[in-house]
């Protein structure tokens, strides 16, 4: 298991670097637009049983990505409002029992707005003065907070964190993890984030590192919900990419605000 693992990091993290550093633009966009797709596609499997809903709830989520990366304020927001409307009118109006259709719809607009809605950040955070180091930051704090987590719980973890959610996550791997995305996160914006005053630096990287945990936590709380123990099986060791995603998706917003934050307290 380790190894794949490892393996599949080895091939995810150039990809995902490269397009942040030299496809700033359309490139990134739609790199970010295509795991918006899949990470939906694998959330509405989890709980919707026809295909119809399923595919209509990607579809949504494809809709709500597109209008909060490409559309300006506050025209976006008008529009993810309209596109999640649309998407849970046909369970308020269709056939089924009231309880299911209610259901339903809350679960297709809580997809659509956490993962279309949470992803199009990216985007707009990317094209902020040294946005695509912003976007890095988020991504070095991600996985120096998974990966310590994962050795430092194996080696020291005793308490549990979460039991009922998921009961292999510990207190002290949860602690070892937010050092470690504290320590890794600030070095990364001392080096590459210029202007941003250190204190600045060190309180986004916990903030980054414990939103990350929360994600995490979140989508264990989903799948548990869903009686499923990975999202699907695309990337080996990993489960499916919105378990790959979960702490990604949930630091896109957190990051933006900061790098917007950032310019003022930098004065760039």
């Amino acid at each position: 298991m380790l190894r794949k693992r490892v393996a599949t990091a080895a091939v995810l993290l150039p990809l995902l670097v490269g397009t942040i550093l030299y496809g700033k633009g359309w490139p990134f966009t739609l790199f970010v637009g295509a795991a918006t797709l899949l990470c939906a596609g694998e959330y509405f499997r989890m709980f919707l049983l026809s295909a119809r809903d399923r595919w209509s709830g990607i579809a949504v989520t494809g809709l709500v990505y597109a209008s909060g990366a490409a559309l300006p304020y506050p025209a976006a927001a008008a529009a993810i409002f309209l596109c999640v409307a649309a998407g849970i009118f046909p369970f308020l109006s269709g056939q089924g029992e009231p309880d299911e259709r209610v259901r339903g719809a809350a679960l297709t607009a809580l997809g659509a707005v956490y993962i279309g809605g949470f992803f199009s950040t990216y985007p707009r955070t990317i094209f902020l003065p040294r946005g695509e180091h912003w976007v890095l930051l988020g991504v070095v704090a991600v996985s120096a907070g998974d990966t310590f987590a994962y050795f430092v719980g194996r080696a020291f973890g005793k308490r549990r964190l979460s039991p009922r959610i998921s009961p292999n996550k510990t207190v002290e791997g949860a602690a070892g993890g937010l050092a470690a995305s504290v320590f890794f996160a600030t070095a990364y914006a001392v080096a590459f984030l210029p202007g941003v005053p250190a204190w600045f630096a060190f309180g986004s990287a916990a903030i980054v590192g414990a939103v990350g945990q929360a994600g995490d936590l979140f989508e264990s709380l989903l799948k548990r919900a869903a009686e499923v123990k990975d999202s699907s099986g695309l990337l080996p060791g990993h489960g499916g990419l919105f378990d790959r995603s979960d702490s990604i998706i949930a630091v896109g917003p957190i990051l933006y605000l900061l790098a917007i934050l950032s310019g003022q307290v930098g004065g760039h």
